[in-house]
């Protein structure tokens, strides 16, 4: 995502929370039962995608259900108030049917986007990985607007953990995003920040798809990270890989599901927008490693 100008750098966000009662606490612990069950019974009946030969699983989310925190805290699968924005998701635009995450945009709502992330705002309860495969099956409403995203950013920075050499630093894997405005394009791309400067991108991030290519369908969007390497894959097809940027090395990073709305890369941009609601459903996302 490219809306990131206040994700480092100045003083870092401070969040208050209460300290677990018995019952949240217990919540908590049986949320973590939940999930690891599902990993467990998912991994015996799942195979490894090509890209994930000889990897195990190890999240899964088939959105049976959400295990979403309704108040930014808690040990919960999914949270949705990224910690560098503090305008809040509209939580009653986040929703599950018959196995489907949706993720609704709604014109006047106060966010730019509706999204999960897999870590809460203060850092204390996330799932994040270093090194994996991570894949998700999706489909969105391709208007003008529409800006889906698949992301992943370091659990360093709500922490306080990515301070080096003096400033805060830390990179950014977009798996995918789309535009609505070019339902043939796939852009997937790897941003290094330091502060609140883009330092490096990769200039090889924008794949044509063939004319015939319907997003409004569901597409599996893939990448794969190794140490020094990424790459991109579309319903299990390669797309291209490149090199990362030593950042990346040093830190584990974590899941961001989006559908936010702006034309032309800027959030909010409503210039030739006419649709008063977008939606990207999610039917499962997946991380596999070594």
């Amino acid at each position: 995502m490219k809306d990131r100008k206040s994700t480092h750098g100045g003083e870092f966000p401070k969040h208050s929370r209460r300290e677990p009662t018995l019952t949240i606490g217990l919540k908590a612990a049986g949320s973590a039962l939940v999930l690891a069950f599902g990993i467990l019974a998912a991994s015996q009946s799942l195979t490894p995608p090509t890209p994930a030969t000889g990897y195990r699983l190890v999240f899964n989310d088939e959105f049976d259900s959400l295990d979403l925190s309704q108040d930014a805290s808690g040990d919960h699968t999914w949270y949705a108030n990224v910690w560098f924005n503090h305008k809040p998701r509209p939580i009653q635009n986040i929703s599950t049917s018959d196995g489907i995450l949706h993720l609704k945009w709604t014109r006047g709502q106060k966010s730019d986007d509706t999204s999960i992330e897999s870590a809460s705002p203060d850092g204390r309860n996330f799932h994040a990985w270093k090194y994996g495969y991570f894949e998700a099956r999706m489909k969105w409403d391709v208007v003008n607007g529409a800006w889906p995203a698949f992301w992943l950013i370091p659990i360093e920075g709500p922490r306080s953990e990515d301070r080096y050499d003096g400033a805060h630093e830390g990179g950014e894997f977009d798996v995918f995003e789309g535009q609505g405005d070019r339902p043939s394009t796939f852009f997937g791309t790897i941003h290094h920040w330091v502060g609140t400067k883009q330092t490096e991108v990769n200039e090889n991030r924008v794949y044509r798809l063939p004319a015939s290519n319907d997003f409004s369908q569901f597409h599996v969007y893939g990448m794969l990270w190794e140490p020094g390497k990424v790459t991109w894959f579309f319903d299990g097809r390669r797309l291209n890989s490149e090199k990362t940027y030593p950042i990346f090395d040093k830190q584990r990073y974590f899941l961001i599901l989006a559908m936010q709305a702006g034309a032309n890369w800027t959030a909010g941009n409503m210039t030739g927008v006419h649709s008063d609601s977008m939606t990207m459903d999610v039917d499962w996302v997946r991380v596999w490693q070594k």
